[in-house]
């Protein structure tokens, strides 16, 4: 899975450095508020707001409406469990390496639409809250689905507003996670 992850940001280097004409490529930081399920009876889980940031790129495709998104992005999913009656919480962290694979519409060269999927490569995982706690069974790659808008108010600046989710384990006791993140975006095209 290294070399796979290697392969990517190789590429999107290249990528990046004798095309830069052709296509729009920039920078991206931003809040999520990542919510899932955890297993268990009478254990509810708790929302909690995780970071994302990286690189995108816009390939356009033929016709010029049609655009490939793809890049490479640093994503947290913390997700918490709450015992529902002694009120103990444990916090569990995730954090990706996503490679989002996308189609991108854009009908005004301002505005866009995109639809697809990430590759999200665990990077790191972690528990904390009780002495016990631990991650086990870590799912790698996961494949969220993706929708999302771009709008730029400038030029350079704008905002990626998105929604992901994925259906199955992320690890043990842990599944369906959903997110809904807003980024900024700095185009340097």
């Amino acid at each position: 899975m290294r070399k796979l992850l290697l392969v990517m940001m190789v590429s999107f280097a290249s990528a990046a450095g004798t095309a830069q004409a052709a296509f729009d490529w920039g920078l991206e930081l931003g809040v999520r508020q990542q919510g899932g399920s955890v297993a268990g009876p009478g254990v509810s889980a708790n929302s909690q707001t995780g970071m994302q940031g990286g690189a995108f790129v816009h390939f356009p495709l033929e016709g010029g409406v049609a655009h490939f998104r793809t890049g490479l992005l640093y994503t947290q999913r913390p997700l918490q469990s709450e015992n529902d009656s002694t009120g103990n919480k444990i916090n569990f962290g995730l954090d990706y390496i996503d490679i989002p694979l996308d189609f991108l519409f854009k009908p005004k060269e301002d505005l866009g639409f995109y639809l697809g999927f990430n590759i999200s490569v665990n990077i790191s995982s972690s528990c904390s809250g009780n002495p016990n706690c631990q991650m086990n069974g870590v799912n790698t790659p996961l494949f969220p689905l993706v929708f999302g808008l771009m709008y730029k108010f400038t030029p350079k600046s704008g905002i990626d507003l998105y929604a992901d989710g994925t259906n199955g384990n992320a690890a043990k006791g842990l599944y369906d996670y959903r997110a809904v993140g807003l980024n900024l975006t700095f185009s340097l095209e």
